[in-house]
């Protein structure tokens, strides 16, 4: 039988084949678990960044989905994690096949453009993470959480005063809910203001952290915001009007964008399409609308301006506030 030799404190001893097979195991799976220790403290970090103690419901066996964009990432970084985490689902429950670039970074959330199934009737999708709110930075978000309800993680009202009181003494649990019902206002404005014809994105489904809607754009480029396009005077005229037309048909429904202006209205083959609605608020229960309202107008009025319309935004808000003031008695 083959032996190894190996020194010991000066003495010598002789292991035979099977002892050694065996003590070399026992090296190998130490050196295993010290980098798997060395790993996890590397990792934790990233793990905490991307929110995974913020996401419950995310059924975390996505090691067959490394979508394209998630790929290029270095298999370490959170945003790797935090993608597949966020759309994994979509992809099993085949409705998405593939995420193949990002199409805005921003504090509040990212946006990647999809591959959708056949199913969904539609060639792309856009998805649209919100980061955990630890990553969160909106500032003064109490003028826009004023008088809104308190969802739940089922997007149904909270009517207990624990739920409340968490988000007031901003504890873990209070933090994930405020952090929720910031998604699932967006997701529930959206569905009400797509099905009454405003030029919004189709909303598709919202599981988690992420809302999936129509991509406006093509497989090679998104949509340009308006700030990014030059229009000819006719054709700004027309988009102004229709985005007033908007903002009326909001208001009909009781609700102020509170952060309309060019950058968060896209343009795509002549048509305007409006998103981002996490700060809409809603104008009966809300003492800060008619400012919002107004200064949602004023930006839109000041882009125009330098396409050649000319609209006084203090007398257009006025004329819209009091037109739903009257509607509403």
């Amino acid at each position: 039988m083959q032996s190894v030799q190996e020194r010991d404190k000066g003495t010598m001893r002789i292991y035979n084949s099977d002892e050694y097979e065996y003590i070399e195991m026992l090296i190998n799976n130490q050196d295993r678990r010290y980098r798997r220790r060395q790993q996890q403290r590397y990792v934790r970090p990233q793990d905490q960044m991307a929110g995974r103690s913020q996401f419950t419901d995310f059924n975390d066996n996505v090691e067959d989905f490394v979508p394209s964009y998630a790929a290029s990432l270095d298999p370490l970084h959170y945003e790797r994690r935090w993608l597949i985490e966020s759309v994994g689902s979509f992809y099993r429950d085949n409705i998405i096949t593939d995420v193949t670039r990002i199409v805005k970074g921003g504090k509040e959330a990212n946006v990647y453009c999809c591959l959708a199934t056949p199913a969904t009737g539609v060639d792309l999708i856009a998805a649209k993470l919100y980061r955990p709110r630890t990553l969160r930075h909106l500032r003064n978000d109490a003028i826009y959480k004023e008088g809104r309800l308190l969802l739940n993680h089922d997007g149904k009202e909270a009517k207990g005063d624990r739920e409340a009181r968490a988000i007031r003494k901003k504890t873990r649990f209070g933090q994930n809910l405020d952090f929720t019902n910031w998604i699932m206002h967006e997701f529930q404005v959206h569905n009400e203001l797509f099905g009454a014809g405003a030029d919004v994105p189709n909303p598709i489904a919202r599981r988690g952290n992420t809302i999936l809607m129509d991509f406006i754009g093509d497989e090679w480029a998104p949509a340009p915001t308006l700030n990014e396009v030059a229009l000819e005077s006719d054709e700004a005229q027309s988009l102004f009007n229709r985005i007033m037309k908007n903002i009326r048909l909001m208001l009909s429904r009781h609700y102020v964008h509170g952060d309309l202006s060019p950058y968060n209205i896209l343009y795509w083959n002549g048509q305007i399409t409006i998103i981002d609605f996490p700060q809409l608020v809603d104008a009966r229960t809300n003492n800060n609308a008619m400012m919002l309202l107004e200064r949602d107008i004023r930006r839109v009025c000041e882009y125009f301006a330098r396409n050649g319309v000319e609209a006084d935004p203090v007398s257009l808000s006025t004329e819209l506030w009091q037109e739903y003031q009257s509607s509403e008695l």
